[in-house]
This record gives C-alpha cells, structure tokens and sequence, in this order.
C-alpha cells in the first residue's frame, strides 16, 4: 500500500498553512463542528486513523532499504545490499564524483537519478568553462586594443624625437659652418 500523505484542512488556501512552502505542511487534526474531513467526507483529504503505520520491519525503510547519509567515497564503499545511500549536503563537484562511483559500483541512490545528474552537471561544467574561455579571449583582445595605441604613441614619439634630433643637429653644424 502506497504511503498516505495527511495534510491540513486549508493547506491550499494560505501561506501560513503550506501553499507554496513546504516546511509549513504539517498535520493538525480537524476539529471544527461541520469540519468534512473530521466526518470524513468522500473525496475530502485523509483523515489520520489507526491501521495506517506500517509494519516494525518495513519502518524507517526507503525503497524498502535502510537509508544512509554519505558524504564521501569511504562512505560509499561502506554500504552494503541492503541499505540505500542519500548523499548529503555537498557541492556539485564532490556530489559528481560520488554520483559516478556510485553508478560503476551499481549502488542505489535515494535523491539523485545518477545518468541524469551526470549528464546535466557535466553540460553546466561544459558551458561554465566556455563562458571562461570567451572572458579570457575578451580580456586578451581589450589588451591587445589598449598596447596598440601605446605603441603608436611610442613610435610617434620616437619620430618626433629622431626629427628634432636632425633638426638640433643640423643647427649645430650650420653654426660650425659660419665663418666667424
């Protein structure tokens, strides 16, 4: 039997209540007068009763395996048949990693679909490094534009110099030629 879920009456009505925060979604047992969940109503929501706790041996289970929490490969190595791992609070990169151990070992993963996640990150990491690689080509053309007039400036410079230089010499041997 599928797993019930209860929630309170009004949940989709306010905020305050769970409409659109999922931390707020929690049972509170019907108590009105003409409450139709506390008479039970058909096609109203579930009303908690006895019978529907599961079984001592199937309690705590996910996917019918014991759950457990990993945050590194030694971790991973650890499990054994009968237990399911749920990664926990990693970045992408560590959370890759152990994702593909995982898929070569063929262990059961709770929260990720391994193939999915592998190939979603893998396309982020692609386009992270692409979006890398323009910046720097940007940044080396901008560099590039910016020496250019630089070294015109320099050049130019450098003929002014020459030019005055002919100039101071040419004077300096007009005045040695002048008879005195």
């Amino acid at each position: 039997m599928p797993r019930k879920i209860f929630l309170r009456q009004g949940y989709w009505r306010y905020s305050k209540l769970g409409l659109r925060r999922k931390k707020k979604l929690v049972y509170r047992k019907a108590k009105g007068r003409d409450n139709k969940v506390r008479l039970q109503e058909k096609g109203r929501l579930v009303k908690v009763k006895i019978g529907f706790k599961k079984s001592n041996k199937e309690r705590g289970f996910v996917k019918g395996a014991k759950p457990v929490i990993v945050r590194s490969i030694e971790d991973l190595k650890k499990i054994k048949k009968n237990e399911i791992a749920i990664i926990g609070k990693l970045g992408m990169k560590k959370k890759l990693a152990l994702v593909k151990y995982a898929d070569e070992n063929n262990l059961r993963l709770s929260n990720v679909n391994p193939k999915k996640f592998i190939k979603k990150v893998e396309e982020k990491l692609k386009m992270r490094k692409e979006k890398r690689q323009g910046r720097k080509k940007k940044k080396q053309v901008k560099e590039k534009k910016a020496k250019e007039p630089a070294e015109k400036k320099d050049q130019e410079t450098k003929k002014e110099e020459t030019l005055e230089n002919k100039t101071e010499n040419k004077n300096e041997e007009e005045v040695k030629n002048e008879p005195s």
